[in-house]
């Protein structure tokens, strides 16, 4: 397949390249992808340009715009537009976005590791692989997996599960109908969706906040001094995980639910269907809330 690499400062011009492109790039560079349906995977290698290949749409090309520090990236499809004038007939190239001709268009992108990463669509599915700066992904419906970033990572899909691993920095990830999942990840969560579970397993944070209407919330981690973690859900339970010597300030809400804790303990007060109760010196802040389940605090092996 032709390629086509560009290098040198490009401006405000829009390119219409073939449907694989390589384009040169440096620190401090963003990409903003964008494709309405379809999917888009992101992976890394090391040179400082970023290679796009999309497939399969016969006639597809790529629009590409490096305005500044931004190289902006969208699908594009060519069709002839055919007109008789006098006996003959003159042919026009009619570019139009390539989701509005009714195709879904697959993106195989290559960037350096160092490059920002924005990410949108509609009906599109998206992986990011192997990233070390900020992360922003966002579709309508589609499932979303994020295996890197540092900085702040940021996902959204209004109907898809979404899988967030490896990450560092401000982690924000939220989904309309989802399951949520943030493995090995550190730094501040905020993980909240409406019809679907949230599972946070080896979240080292000083900062949580997860919520769900329906479904459960896991977390497994550390309990930092100072720390504040707040987990709750209306129709599902809440189960967490935490070493044996945290120190915490506990509240538990269970409405039609019960309680279960490995940790020993001494109620300070109870209010309506609220409990509190010390661990250690209870710096920390963990507030644990169901309306219809149980909510369970595990001691870690």
């Amino acid at each position: 397949m032709f390629s086509t690499i560009l290098t040198g400062a490009l401006t405000l011009a829009a390119l219409v390249q073939s449907a694989d492109t390589t384009i040169s790039v440096e620190r401090g560079m963003r990409l903003n992808l964008r494709n309405p349906e379809g999917e888009i995977r992101v992976t890394t290698w090391q040179r400082d340009a970023v290679r796009i290949v999309a497939t399969p749409v016969n006639g597809l090309r790529i629009d590409a715009r490096l305005s500044g520090s931004v190289l902006r990236v969208r699908p594009s499809a060519s069709r002839d537009v055919g007109e008789r004038t006098g006996g003959r007939r003159r042919r026009d190239r009619e570019r139009r976005d390539a989701w509005e001709l009714g195709d879904a268009v697959e993106f195989e992108v290559t960037v350096p590791a160092y490059l920002d990463i924005e990410l949108s669509g509609v009906e599109t599915e998206m992986t990011v692989t192997g990233t070390t700066g900020n992360i922003s992904v966002a579709t309508s419906e589609g499932a979303i997996v994020i295996r890197g970033g540092d900085g702040f990572v940021y996902a959204h899909s209004s109907d898809g599960n979404i899988r967030i691993e490896d990450a560092r920095g401000r982690i924000e990830v939220s989904s309309s109908s989802g399951d949520l999942w943030v493995r090995d990840v550190s730094g501040e969560v905020t993980a909240e969706t409406v019809d679907g579970d949230v599972s946070l397993v080896n979240v080292d944070s000083r900062q949580i906040t997860a919520r769900t209407v329906d479904g459960a919330v896991t977390f497994g981690g550390p309990v930092h001094a100072r720390g504040r973690y707040r987990l709750s859900t209306h129709d599902g339970d809440v189960t967490v995980t935490i070493p044996q010597g945290t120190n915490a300030t506990v509240s538990v809400a269970t409405y039609e639910g019960d309680f279960e804790t490995q940790f020993p303990v001494t109620l300070q007060g109870a209010r309506g269907h609220r409990i509190d109760f010390v661990l250690g010196n209870g710096s920390a802040t963990l507030v644990l809330e169901s309306f219809e389940g149980d909510v369970r605090l595990l001691r870690r092996r």
